[in-house]
């Protein structure tokens, strides 16, 4: 009986945690806006993998957002993380050994 219970509150958790992540095609959606405003759209990445990582570590409010934006401007005003931006020149996390 307690261990139905506690599989029943973990799936609820669960389901709540779960109602806060983008949809697939809100990702996608955000992923190209994103994509547009940095210049990048060019670009050949892996779109259904930046689309689960999206969907896995995102926020509904934030993806609407980037999807929003007009501007770079804006889109930096959402606090995306975008993995699709160039690594070279953000000076984050390079190291020149010197």
């Amino acid at each position: 009986m307690m261990r139905t219970m506690m599989v029943t509150v973990m799936a609820l958790g669960l389901g709540l945690i779960a109602c806060d992540k983008p949809s697939e095609d809100d990702c996608r959606k955000a992923i190209e806006n994103m994509r547009t405003l940095i210049g990048t759209e060019n670009t050949h990445t892996d779109l259904p993998g930046e689309i689960r990582r999206c969907q896995g570590g995102s926020k509904k409010q934030t993806i609407r957002c980037a999807m929003n934006a007009k501007t770079r401007a804006e889109l930096e005003a959402c606090h995306v993380v975008d993995p699709i931006a160039p690594a070279s020149g953000s000076g984050a996390g390079s190291g020149s050994g010197k």
